[in-house]
């Protein structure tokens, strides 16, 4: 495998934030530099030159959110404000017009949850409700909203088997993926994978990571998952930001550990798919020396 290679960073350094692909266009929403929680957003072409700026910031800002693309517009669901306090409000991003508007609201308020969008639908999964559990344990609930919908709402669909906080759920042609995570502020982060089929409304266990990650980035690559960073402890835990990758093909069932290596630890990144072979890892609290920063730095990696 190819090594990774650094492309234009960030405008701002950004941790918790999200990441969402909308026409030919990568969109980084929120997230916080270590001090301020940043409602500001950033694009850059998909391909090209890889230079970013700044598009209409999110009405509120948001760390710790959630977000998928239905339809070619953006959706931005719960999340922790600047007050700390966690958000039950979703927002719409229109990215032809520029706009942001609200979409219905979620039932409950809920923070490090994630988010994907599946035959025109917006999955929101797993998360903390709330903030009146200082143990910050996780819900298995998962919730999806039909935009087509004469009257939009979020329905509850079978929860994961396993609650998850802090973790990634990602879509394939048919099935949503769920990857990681923490089951509570305090444990350790989980390898685990389960694999939800809307049709039947079910979620399996399939083939677990060979490495726990809590607060690792993800995307689809072609036909394969790709699970970038994280690491085995709570992320307050300046040792849990792993330098490794990991390949799943859901062909097969098996996942792929390849060699290759982050320049340092990462976890709260986000990934994003920039052509059948090549991912981005973007942003991120990186462990640098012993120091953990919170870092604009975006890399490529050229998949076999």
């Amino acid at each position: 495998m190819n090594e990774w290679k650094y492309r234009p960073p960030l405008l701002s350094p950004r941790s918790g934030h999200e990441v969402a692909a909308a026409g030919d266009h990568l969109f980084v929403l929120g997230g916080t530099d270590g001090d301020l929680v940043h409602s500001s957003v950033e694009t850059r072409h998909a391909r090209g030159d890889g230079e970013w700026h700044h598009v209409c910031p999110m009405p509120v800002p948001r760390s710790g959110f959630a977000a998928a693309v239905v339809g070619g517009i953006v959706y931005a669901a719960g999340g922790t404000g600047r007050g700390g306090a966690a958000l039950d409000a979703v927002d719409r991003y229109d990215p032809e017009r520029d706009e942001w508007h609200p979409a219905p609201a979620l039932p409950v308020p809920l923070a490090a949850a994630s988010a994907a969008g599946l035959d025109g639908r917006v999955y929101v999964a797993g998360g903390v409700v709330g903030d009146a559990d200082p143990a910050q344990h996780a819900t298995d609930a998962v919730r999806v909203l039909d935009p087509a919908d004469p009257r939009p709402h979020w329905v509850p669909v079978a929860p994961m088997p396993t609650p998850r906080a802090q973790f990634r759920l990602v879509a394939t042609e048919a099935h949503l993926y769920a990857l990681g995570g923490l089951p509570s502020r305090a444990q350790d982060a989980l390898a685990s994978v389960e694999r939800y089929c809307p049709e039947s409304d079910r979620w399996e266990a399939v083939a677990p990571m060979h490495k726990r990650r809590g607060s690792p980035g993800a995307a689809v690559v072609g036909t394969k998952i790709v699970v970038v960073g994280g690491g085995p402890a709570p992320v307050d835990d300046p040792t849990a930001r792993d330098r490794t990758a990991e390949v799943f093909d859901p062909g097969t069932g098996y996942w792929v550990l390849p060699g290759t290596l982050l320049p340092h630890g990462r976890a709260s990144l986000v990934c994003a798919t920039v052509s059948a072979h090549r991912i981005l890892a973007i942003g991120g609290s990186a462990n640098t020396y012993g120091s953990v920063v919170t870092i604009p730095d975006v890399l490529s990696l050229k998949l076999p």
